[in-house]
């Protein structure tokens, strides 16, 4: 999208000359001012919106060093990390860490809804991203920050392309809404379909034909010993990786997937060579609450081997391939996972919790029905964030168009 946009008369300004850096902290009493606070991972890259929060009434601790205030309509910019693009429009009065930046605009110059985009453009981030210091905690500093020069356009113009700005930021956020309907509908259908709850008023009946099996008498469950060198005695491969199987959103492995290139020796090569129809997990995670998902293997991918981060599970009893995207990817399974997961700096399931994992398995046709409903609600879910992407980065070509 290219609009035509005069910038003759705008006038080069930095920011110092137009916001004013606020520090309001309380040491001693912000904690019993409010109950809010805001940590930098509550912060989404790339948009203005907060959407989540610590609450100290919730049982949160309230870290020693978050003790700076921050006021509604403020800019809040973490200086730690610059290159994570993570800005905010605070929306209500609250606590922050000491290394946020808490900006006011100042209105002489400014219209406060024109001005949050700036921070969302390519250019101040390249700025902020060049300014960094430090090593081991890489931040910018305010007189880096406070040093960026934009142009400035006159107030009646910043006006316009603020009512501009925000209907497209409106139809972003109306379509993450959706999108997060769409998602919420997926679960609950998941958890129905998956455990045959709709078919039985009692969830601890198992419906009439469906069969309870630990996850060791569907197959064999085995690791990999393949990791991510390259060998010159060994054979080159596609590896299959933990993140190609956590990120899958269609929970496919196929050829789609850009499969990093390593070596394997020979007993590798029988031994971890994937192939149509097995399931491969995630046996860790930082936290319980993420760990065990999993995608199958849908086409014949030749010299591709799992890596040592993936539990594989090689069938031996039939079960319908597109039934297994979804099988242990029911809600009510990933939960026992996440119970049965142990560790203290990173979580994992070792191939026993897998083994002794109990799945509910209907009927073949039965299976190929709930594949069929799940498959069209992840499709549509495929469609929306398609949609959503293209709105962002429409968005984001005004932002750098304006800025």
């Amino acid at each position: 999208m290219d609009i035509k946009i005069d910038k003759s008369n705008w006038k080069k300004v930095k920011i110092i000359d137009v916001f004013t850096k606020k520090e309001e902290n309380d040491k001693e009493n912000a904690k019993n001012r409010f109950d809010r606070f805001l940590k930098v991972n509550h912060m989404d890259a790339e948009t203005l919106h907060i959407k989540r929060w610590a609450s100290q009434e919730n049982g949160e601790e309230l870290n020693p060093t978050f003790y700076k205030i921050f006021r509604k309509g403020q800019i809040l910019f973490p200086t730690r990390n610059p290159h994570l693009r993570r800005t905010v429009l605070a929306s209500f009065d609250g606590i922050c860490g000491e290394k946020t930046l808490t900006l006011e605009p100042n209105e002489e110059f400014l219209i406060p809804e024109y001005i949050p985009f700036l921070f969302h453009s390519d250019s101040f981030y390249a700025h902020t991203t060049g300014a960094i210091v430090g090593s081991t905690n890489p931040h910018c500093r305010w007189r880096d920050v406070a040093d960026y020069e934009f142009l400035l356009p006159p107030k009646d113009q910043q006006a316009k392309l603020a009512e501009l700005l925000w209907a497209m930021d409106v139809v972003i956020e109306k379509e993450l809404e959706v999108l997060d309907r769409m998602k919420d509908f997926k679960e609950v259908r998941m958890i129905n379909l998956l455990n045959g709850y709709n078919l039985s008023q009692h969830k601890e009946v198992i419906p009439k034909g469906w069969k309870l099996f630990k996850i060791k008498e569907l197959g064999l469950v085995n690791t990999s010993g393949v990791n991510k060198k390259i060998k010159e005695d060994e054979k080159e491969i596609n590896l299959l990786n933990y993140m190609d199987v956590y990120s899958s959103i269609d929970k496919k492995i196929d050829s789609r997937i850009d499969f990093m290139k390593v070596t394997a020796n020979t007993n590798q090569l029988i031994k971890n060579q994937i192939s149509i129809g097995d399931v491969l997990f995630t046996p860790s995670s930082e936290t319980a609450d993420d760990i065990g998902h999993s995608a199958v293997v849908t086409e014949d991918l030749p010299n591709t081997l799992h890596s040592y981060h993936l539990v594989r599970l090689k069938f031996k009893k039939e079960m319908d391939l597109n039934f297994k995207r979804f099988v242990f990817n029911n809600p009510k399974i990933l939960y026992s996972f996440s119970r049965k997961a142990k560790g203290v700096t990173r979580m994992t399931l070792s191939l026993d919790d897998f083994n002794e994992t109990e799945i509910r398995v209907p009927p073949i046709e039965t299976q190929k029905n709930i594949a069929n409903e799940l498959s069209l609600i992840v499709d549509n879910i495929l469609t929306a964030e398609s949609k959503i992407s293209s709105s962002k980065a429409l968005q984001k070509s005004l932002i750098n168009q304006v800025f």
